[in-house]
């Protein structure tokens, strides 16, 4: 279908399930890395090492969250913890595997720094004293998320050329969904 699968807002477990079920690369929209502040929505280490472009890994971009509380202890959120989030999970994954997620449609507060969009390049400042590239820069700014996008839609023309149908299946765990008539 050509359908991104965002993993932000999941369990480990699922995200595990589905960096290993899906064939096209994933992304986790706006969440960030649970090594620099632990809350269950960040992504742990042991995620992040399992996303890369080898063959035994999975193409995938983790958007870094500027939701205070995804990001520092109460009062402590800062552009440069945002960069600590980002630095973090390039080191595990790599950098073509790291965007910007910030959630300002969806939060109420913003850490020191970052305001709204137009202080984004108090985050690129930070990181290119931290020796971030030009590319690495345009990279977390969208290539990484375009390579993925891209990905998708190869994967999504692969499997329409090999005629391979959507899934149609329900989870049976779920009550609020009709059962599926082979059921009955």
């Amino acid at each position: 279908l050509g359908i991104i699968v965002d993993l932000s807002h999941t369990s480990d477990r699922t995200a595990l399930q589905a960096l290993s079920t899906s064939r096209a690369p994933v992304i986790w929209s706006h969440s960030s890395a649970r090594e620099v502040w632990d809350v269950p929505r960040n992504v742990p280490n042991d995620i992040l090492s399992r996303i890369g472009t080898t063959e035994d890994k999975r193409d995938a971009v983790v958007m870094v969250n500027f939701a205070p509380y995804f990001v520092a202890a109460d009062g402590e959120a800062t552009v440069e913890k945002v960069a600590d989030h980002v630095e973090m999970i390039a080191r595990v994954a790599g950098k073509k595997h790291v965007g910007i997620g910030s959630d300002f449609d969806g939060i109420e507060s913003t850490p020191v720094g970052l305001e709204d969009v137009s202080k984004y390049p108090n985050l690129f400042a930070v990181l290119i004293k931290r020796g971030w590239s030009a590319t690495d820069l345009a990279g977390l700014a969208g290539a990484n998320f375009l390579r993925v996008f891209k990905a998708v839609e190869r994967v999504s023309k692969q499997m329409k050329e090999e005629n391979v149908p959507p899934s149609m299946a329900l989870y049976s765990k779920r009550p609020d969904l009709p059962v599926p008539r082979e059921e009955l």
